[in-house]
């Protein structure tokens, strides 16, 4: 799997991949595009960075549980959720 396609895997743009790696935006898209190399110390910080996003995202989603959703289907629809909803918890 390519930088890109470990990137949009994880849903963060090169921006944010700049931003926490320390690695420019610019060198990020033009290694992507096939035009520049990176550096040994630039793919190290890089590949730290992924992984940090990728322990962040797994914390989140641990932390998530869908079986505490319960849906009301008064509530289901956007015009009358306001009435509903707000006559119910009066």
């Amino acid at each position: 799997m390519n930088l890109r396609s470990h990137r949009n895997a994880l849903g963060i743009s090169q921006s944010r991949l700049a931003r926490i790696s320390g690695v420019s935006r610019f060198k990020i898209c033009t290694y992507e595009l096939g035009d520049s190399s990176l550096t040994a110390d630039e793919q190290n910080r890089i590949r730290k960075a992924l992984q940090a996003e990728a322990d962040r995202l797994s914390r989140i989603r641990a932390q998530i549980d869908i079986g505490e959703l319960s849906f009301r289907a008064e509530c289901a629809s956007p015009n009358q959720a306001a009435e509903t909803c707000s006559s119910e918890q009066s």
